[in-house]
């Protein structure tokens, strides 16, 4: 099974002392069933830039560069549409497009926020926290 790591998810990898039980069922995930999406890598790439610091910007690069980055697409952004114009009208539309991306490729989404993302039909959601 694939997993798709939303923004939040991500960037617990690079907190100096991360989750103990997200590293440990990362670990237990092949490094092909792992992966993040665009949208995710584009807020992680602005916040480091935001920080100015050149270390905060590696990490980022080393982080993503060990997962794979699933794309927006046509099939993604068809399910966005039917997302958007229905029950996530008003929620963030990064988090709307990460959910479409997880959908349309099949993925179970891995998120802390599994309240958030409940509201979307179909879209299977972890939380490696607990």
């Amino acid at each position: 099974m694939a997993y798709l790591l939303d923004t939040p998810t991500v960037a617990e990898v690079l907190r100096t002392v991360p989750s103990r039980a997200l590293i440990r069922r990362l670990s237990e995930v092949p490094s092909r069933d792992r992966w993040t999406s665009v949208v995710t890598v584009s807020q992680l790439l602005v916040a480091a830039r935001r920080s100015n610091q050149a270390r905060v910007m590696q990490d980022v690069v080393q982080v993503v560069a060990a997962l794979r980055v699933a794309p927006f697409d046509l099939a993604a952004a068809q399910v966005f549409a039917k997302f958007r114009s229905g029950p996530a009208a008003e929620m963030e539309a990064d988090d709307v497009m990460i959910a479409a991306i997880a959908l349309a490729s099949k993925f179970t989404l891995v998120t802390r926020r599994t309240t958030t993302f409940a509201i979307f039909t179909g879209l299977r959601v972890e939380n490696w926290f607990v």
